[in-house]
C-alpha cells in the first residue's frame, strides 16, 4: 500500500515546525536570561550612581532608586538589595557587608568597570556568590550587593509566568501550527494538482493537441517538457494505429467480398448435401466472419480519429425497441422475450448508428443466454433523461465482466472456447457510440445473475 505525499509532506512540516520552535525556544530562554541580568546590572549601576547621595539610609536609597529606574518591571529586584555604607551600614547585615569588605580587601574578587563611577565585583562571601557595585571614588564608603542566587530566582520567575501562560497556550499553538502546516500541504500540492487535472483531460481523442499548460513554477518547466515530448511520440503511435488498423480494414474489404461472393456460387453449384457443400459453407461462414471483423475495426479506427460521419436527426426509439423486440421473437423463438416500451421516446442521434448499438446489445444478450432463457427490454423516461436496458440471464458470468466488458476483443470463457460465436468487439463499438451521442453505457450484475446493459442520455 502506497503512502500519501501529502500526509508525509504534512508530517515532515509539522515536526520541522516543532522543531524550530523548541530550538527557539531555548534560544530565546538563554538570550532572555542573559538580556535580563544585563540590565539588572545596568540598572543597579545607574540608581548607584543617581542616588549616591541617598546611600546613608536604605528607604531612602530605594525610594530614589524606584524614581530614577528606567525599567519599571525590575523594581522588584530591589528586595534582594544589601546597602553597605560606612560607618554604620545596614544593622540588619551588619556582619555581611563586613565580611564583604574582608573579601574586597584580600583581593580574590574579580573586578568589572560598569561606568566612569560604579564598578563591578564578584565576591564570594559566606559560601555564595555576590554581586558588589560600589563608586570607584570611595570603594569602602558605600557599595550595593545583591546575590546571585537572588538574581537568578528572579529570572527563573519570570520564565515561570512565562511557561504558565504558555500551557494555556500551547493547545491553540498546535491547533494554529498544524492550520499552518495544512495550508502550506497545500500551496506545495497546487501545481501538482493543476498539472494532474491537465494530464488527466487527455485522452486517445486529443492527444494530437498541444499541452495547454503552463508550468506554474519554473521547478516544473523540465516536467512539462518531458510531458510534451512524451505526449507527441503517444500521439504519433496512435496516428499510425489507427492509419494501420483502417487501411488493413480498407484493403481486406474488397479480396473478402470476392471471396463470399465465390464461396456462394461454389455453395450453389455443389451437390445439395455433399461433404464439398459442408466444407464451403463453413468457409463461407468465417470469410462473413472476417468481414465482420473488418467492419467494426474500420468503424472503430474512424471513432479513434474523430472521422466517423453521422447525420443527427430526431429518432422515435420507441418504434426502434419495439421493432427490435419483434425481430428478437422471429430469430431467437427458444427465448421469452419481454419488453416495457414506453411510447413517443424521441431522441436526436444517427439513426444507422444508435441501430448498429441496439442490435449489439441484444445479439450479446442473445448470445450468453441460458437454455430456453429470456430477453427483457426496456425503455423509460425519467427526470428528463430516458434509461434503455436489455437484461438477460446467464449461468456463466466472468468475475471481470463488469470491469472488462467494453474492452475491445474481451471475450469470457465460454466465448473464448467458440461456443458462442463472437470477436469481443460489439460491445466496445457500442460504447464508442453512445460516447458521441452524449450518452453513457454501463453493464451490472445482479443478485440474480442476470445481465443489464443500461444506455441513459
Amino acid at each position: 500500500m502506497k503512502h500519501s505525499f501529502r500526509w508525509h509532506l504534512f508530517v515532515r512540516i509539522f515536526i520541522a515546525t516543532l522543531m524550530i520552535f523548541a530550538v527557539n525556544r531555548i534560544m530565546a530562554q538563554y538570550l532572555t536570561s542573559r538580556h535580563v541580568i544585563n540590565n539588572i546590572e545596568e540598572n543597579i549601576t545607574a540608581t548607584l550612581e543617581n542616588c549616591r547621595s541617598d546611600t546613608h539610609a536604605l528607604g531612602a536609597f530605594l525610594m530614589c532608586s524606584a524614581r530614577a529606574n528606567r525599567d519599571q518591571a525590575l523594581n522588584n529586584v530591589s528586595e534582594y538589595y544589601v546597602l553597605c555604607t560606612r560607618p554604620a551600614g545596614q544593622a540588619a547585615h551588619e556582619p555581611l557587608c563586613a565580611q564583604a569588605t574582608s573579601a574586597s580587601q584580600s583581593g580574590t574578587g574579580t573586578v568589572e568597570k560598569m561606568s566612569s563611577t560604579v564598578s563591578l565585583e564578584h565576591r564570594t562571601v559566606d559560601k555564595q556568590e555576590w554581586l558588589v557595585f560600589s563608586l570607584i571614588a570611595d570603594p569602602q564608603d558605600a557599595f550595593l550587593m545583591i546575590r546571585r542566587s537572588d538574581i537568578d530566582h528572579y529570572v527563573d520567575s519570570i520564565y515561570d509566568v512565562r511557561n504558565r501562560t504558555l500551557s494555556y497556550l500551547f493547545p491553540v499553538i498546535i491547533l494554529m501550527l498544524m492550520l499552518v502546516t495544512y495550508y502550506m500541504t497545500g500551496v506545495v500540492m497546487r501545481p501538482i494538482r493543476q498539472l494532474e487535472n491537465s494530464i488527466g483531460r487527455l485522452s486517445s481523442s486529443n492527444l494530437d493537441k498541444p499541452f495547454d499548460v503552463l508550468p506554474p513554477y519554473h521547478e516544473f518547466s523540465r516536467f512539462v517538457t518531458v510531458f510534451e515530448q512524451l505526449r507527441e511520440r503517444l500521439n504519433l503511435s496512435f496516428v499510425q494505429a489507427r492509419r494501420f488498423a483502417a487501411d488493413a480494414s480498407h484493403e481486406l474489404r474488397t479480396p473478402l467480398t470476392i471471396l463470399r461472393g465465390n464461396s456462394e456460387r461454389l455453395i450453389a453449384e455443389l451437390p445439395t448435401g455433399s461433404d464439398q457443400q459442408i466444407r464451403m459453407r463453413l468457409i463461407g461462414d468465417e470469410v462473413e466472419r472476417l468481414i465482420e471483423i473488418t467492419e467494426k475495426l474500420l468503424m472503430l479506427s474512424r471513432v479513434d480519429a474523430n472521422s466517423l460521419r453521422y447525420d443527427m436527426a430526431p429518432v422515435s426509439l420507441s418504434v426502434m425497441m419495439t421493432e427490435l423486440a419483434l425481430d428478437a421473437m422471429a430469430f431467437h423463438p427458444s427465448l421469452k422475450i419481454y419488453s416495457d416500451i414506453e411510447p413517443d421516446i424521441i431522441w436526436t442521434c444517427d439513426r444507422s448508428l444508435i441501430h448498429q448499438l441496439l442490435y449489439n446489445l441484444y445479439t450479446n444478450a442473445a448470445k450468453y443466454n441460458v437454455p430456453n432463457g429470456w430477453i427483457r427490454f426496456t425503455l423509460k423516461w425519467q427526470e428528463n433523461r430516458f434509461r434503455l436496458s436489455v437484461e438477460n440471464p446467464s449461468d456463466s458470468i466472468p468475475a471481470d465482466l463488469q470491469q472488462r466488458a467494453f474492452q475491445r476483443f474481451y471475450r469470457g470463457d465460454e466465448a473464448r472456447g467458440r461456443e458462442v460465436d463472437g470477436i469481443g468487439l460489439g460491445l466496445s463499438l457500442a460504447l464508442e457510440i453512445a460516447r458521441l451521442h452524449q450518452a453513457t453505457i454501463a453493464l451490472s450484475i445482479t443478485d440474480q445473475k442476470t445481465v443489464i446493459a443500461t444506455l441513459e442520455a
